[in-house]
């Protein structure tokens, strides 16, 4: 099973308004376990952070947000209890944590529409991808 680090920003995607793309890669992929999505509680609590935005609880309903919690907590593998120190991968020190994870929880792939992960490529054989590529490369 491909394991994958699903940024914060597609998850929020997921719940606003998904492309194809994204609607396929949590409900078909992640959801029917072909894919298996690999996370840590510094993601989860970022998660909730933009969850509890103004911005945010004006386009969902709380219920849809703490129904995608519930989901990460019931199917997801997280990894820890913390990250730790982790060190710059990217051009954003925020961004660092979803590299970390995937290191630690040997992921394949790091899923984001973020241009500072876009921007890694591959590093350390975990490859950076849209949401469309991924579902592109692995059909």
């Amino acid at each position: 099973m491909i394991r994958v680090v699903i940024d914060t920003s597609v998850l929020i995607r997921y719940l606003i308004r998904p492309s194809a793309a994204v609607k396929e890669l949590i409900e078909v992929r992640w959801l029917a376990d072909q894919v298996r999505m690999v996370t840590a509680p510094e993601l989860i609590e970022e998660l909730e952070g933009v969850l509890a935005r103004d911005f945010v609880q004006a386009l969902i309903r709380p219920e849809e947000g703490q129904a995608l919690l519930h989901a990460i907590h019931l199917k997801a593998e997280i990894v820890g209890p913390l990250l730790g120190n982790v060190p710059p991968y990217t051009r954003d020190p925020k961004d660092d944590k979803f590299v970390a994870c995937a290191l630690v929880g040997d992921a394949a792939y790091v899923i984001s529409e973020d241009k500072d992960l876009l921007a890694l490529g591959v590093l350390e054989g975990i490859r950076m991808v849209t949401p469309y590529e991924f579902i592109q490369r692995t059909g």
